[in-house]
Formats: C-alpha cells, structure tokens, sequence
C-alpha cells in the first residue's frame, strides 16, 4: 500500500499594509478571495476533501451530503483562534489543513478552497454588527450555492447549514476567475 505523505511547505509570509475602513476591508475580501483561488487549485487540498467524502460516506454526486462532510469537518476539527493582536492574518488553505487553527476569515479561505476543489460554487458574505458604524464588516463566512440557491455556511458557530449572524450589513463578494465584483451594501 502507497501512503502519500505530503512534504513540508514552508509558509510564505507576506506583509502587506491595507487601508482602513471599508476599503480596507474590500482590499482584504479581495485576498481571502484569491487565498480561496489558489486553494482550490493546491492538488492537497482537493485531496483532503476527498478524504472527507469518504470519511463521511457522501455517496458520488450528492452535492448537498458533499457540502455537509465539509461543513461538519472543518466545524469539528479547526479550533478558532483569534489573529495576533493587531494584525490581520491570512492563511492558505493548506497551511489551514496543518495548523488546524484559524479566525473566520481563515476557516472561510479553507471551507471555500474545499468546497471550490470538489466544483460548489462558492462567494463571500461580509457582515456588521454596529447599527452606529453603517457598512463596517467585522465578519466573513462563505455561501454556497445549493441547486440554484445560496446557502450561507458559517463554520465559526454552533448552527447547522443555512444559518446567518443577525447581522445590520451585509455586502455579497462573488469570486471570480481574476478577481471579486462585491454588491452594493445592503442592510
């Protein structure tokens, strides 16, 4: 029997500087957008979900049982961590799979790189809180599209497929091949 053991990467550490606010913000959905891109494409990554098919017994084209495996594993086994103080980290979906840690901004890239590995469809939902601070996004999950429907996955809380924060905004971020076309606000 051949055992495929991936060989260590070192992480790549990039140090970027983004501007504040909503921009920002828009400048930082745009990373995690190409970190879920570039996800989708590591062979590694397509390889852990895979795994977890089989893990969970989602037979063969039944996209939804598909969508719970993933869902369920990365609720069950990536513990959130919040970023270091004062800095907003990023990582890949790999190095996600190694640490097994991460915010949710961290656990969307990953959740995202897996379901877009396997072909789901996947965008990006950035949501605020604060009725007093219109159109600030402190929170990411990803959404999936489910015969014909998006379907928020928020893997970061304790609530089943389908469930969104009760959030006062909420911008939509489709991934696209290059890049990511956000709506227009929304309440």
């Amino acid at each position: 029997m051949i055992s495929f053991c991936p060989r260590y990467v070192e992480p790549r550490i990039i140090i970027r500087r983004v501007p504040r606010g909503t921009r920002g913000t828009l400048v930082t959905a745009r990373l995690i957008a190409q970190l879920v891109r570039e996800g989708a494409k590591d062979f590694y990554v397509r390889q852990k979900a895979i795994e977890i098919f089989r893990a969970y017994e989602a037979r063969p084209k039944d996209r939804f049982a598909e969508i719970c495996a993933l869902f369920d594993w990365v609720r069950r086994n990536i513990r959130y961590t919040r970023d270091i103080f004062q800095v907003e980290l990023l990582h890949t979906a790999r190095r996600m799979i190694e640490l097994k840690a991460g915010d949710c901004d961290d656990m969307t890239i990953l959740l995202g790189a897996m379901l877009m590995s396997t072909g789901h469809p996947v965008r990006l939902a950035l949501v605020g809180f604060r009725p007093n601070k219109p159109h600030v996004y402190s929170h990411i999950y990803p959404e999936v599209n489910v015969r014909g429907r998006w379907v928020p996955i928020d893997a970061t809380v304790d609530h089943p497929i389908g469930w969104a924060p009760p959030a006062l905004w909420k911008r939509i971020c489709e991934i696209e091949k290059e890049d990511i076309i956000c709506s227009s606000k929304t309440r």
